[in-house]
């Protein structure tokens, strides 16, 4: 993740039209589904109870849908015969409550012959203000977005575009490091009371990695927190390190009330204005196997059963930063047992398989095998070397013994 201003900034307005030089600078069209992006689409989906959430990459002739639910199939739209050929050209949210009745959009294609009537389109801008794609929400029913839904829209909008950002070689602070100077494999193990073993593996993109995982033991609760900030370099490291501290400061609280007291207090720091973090941050009662947690955009913990069966940790909150203030935290609650174990990752790891979500479901395989967590963790960074991994890889292994 790369960081770049998002909040109190208003959309740049000296380029309303999309930049076919930007977009192929980019490098995003005509490439394969990402998590990063379908986790945005995922979430926007539910929060909004559309038929559709897309990230689309937009130039001169064409829509590329990057992102998509599953059951749909969007690949290219001509412009001419979509919304985002106008919504490209604004410079905010363009909001149709019902395409079949405004005369724009009647006789396009996605609304004649698709049926879609709602349409909110963001557009997404390089740092530099060229435009270069949309997040848009789609549905078969007429509808408006209220006050609070637009805000959270535009807070969505920001998420994407500060994704699509990253793949921006032109953009400050873009861009491996040289391999001589990428800090090698870094492992920090070691055993908890009450037969849990937390282990963790960070492989920072640069010389500084903008992923930080900690934990820490308070009696018989173990507080385990990974945070990964949009950012590299010293700055977002420098922020990582600053939430995670915050956050296993607070061991006495609840992961909610945790997250709330450190969401007030970046709140009042103006450096905090300028990113965004996503975040799991779990305690866990090393005598009951009660595990609750908080999960802020992270969407990337695993739950292994010994009986072979897994679950996804995940929740429906924005990250940190990204979240209206008049949104309530959604909690989530588990209980693990003897033989389970949870892995999470930073969305880095994914890269070193097929870049989506089932990558996920391929690292908990690949943990499965390994008889020690340290024996997996040399398994992702094997991967980590051969594959195309622009990003800071960060993972936590919990073990129940």
């Amino acid at each position: 993740m790369t960081g770049y201003a998002w909040r109190g900034s208003p959309l740049m307005t000296q380029q309303l039209d999309v930049n076919d030089d930007a977009v192929t600078r980019l490098g995003l069209m005509d490439t394969a589904p990402e998590e990063r992006f379908d986790r945005i689409t995922r979430l926007a989906r539910e929060m909004f109870d559309v038929d559709y959430a897309v990230v689309n990459v937009v130039n001169s002739e064409t829509v590329f849908t990057k992102s998509q639910p599953a059951e749909s199939d969007f690949r290219h739209t001509p412009i001419e015969d979509s919304f985002c050929g106008e919504a490209v050209k604004q410079p905010a949210v363009l909001e149709v409550p019902d395409g079949r009745a405004d005369p724009r959009f009647a006789d396009r294609a996605i609304v004649a012959e698709h049926g879609i009537r709602f349409y909110a389109g963001f557009p997404i801008h390089t740092d530099a203000g060229e435009t270069v794609g949309t997040l848009c929400l789609l549905d078969t029913s007429p509808r408006d977005l209220s006050d609070a839904d637009r805000d959270a829209f535009e807070r969505f909008g920001l998420w994407a575009q500060a994704e699509m950002r990253m793949d921006d070689p032109g953009a400050s602070g873009a861009g491996p490091v040289p391999a001589a100077s990428v800090a090698p494999a870094v492992r920090d193990d070691r055993l908890a009371a009450g037969e849990v073993r937390l282990a963790a593996l960070a492989i920072p993109y640069g010389q500084v990695s903008g992923d930080r995982s900690s934990w820490q033991q308070v009696g018989d609760r173990i507080i385990v927190t990974l945070a990964d900030v949009m950012g590299k370099g010293e700055e977002a490291g420098g922020f990582a390190e600053e939430l995670i501290g915050a956050l296993q400061q607070r061991a006495h609280l609840d992961p909610v009330e945790a997250m709330l007291s450190v969401e007030d207090y970046a709140r009042h720091d103006k450096r905090y204005r300028e990113t965004f973090a996503t975040l799991f941050h779990a305690v866990i009662e090393t005598r009951s196997g009660r595990v609750a947690y908080v999960d802020a955009g992270h969407g990337l913990t695993l739950l292994l059963r010994a009986d072979g069966t897994s679950e996804r940790l995940s929740s429906r909150n924005l990250p940190l930063g990204l979240r209206p203030s008049d949104a309530e935290w959604e909690a989530g609650e588990t209980v693990v047992g003897h033989g389970d174990l949870i892995v999470s990752v930073s969305d880095g790891a994914l890269d070193a398989y097929d870049s989506t979500l089932d990558s996920l479901r391929l690292i908990g395989e690949d943990l499965r095998r390994a008889t020690e967590p340290d024996a997996f963790f040399d398994e992702l960074s094997i991967r980590v070397s051969e594959h195309v991994v622009d990003d800071d890889v960060t993972a936590v292994v919990i073990s129940v013994r």
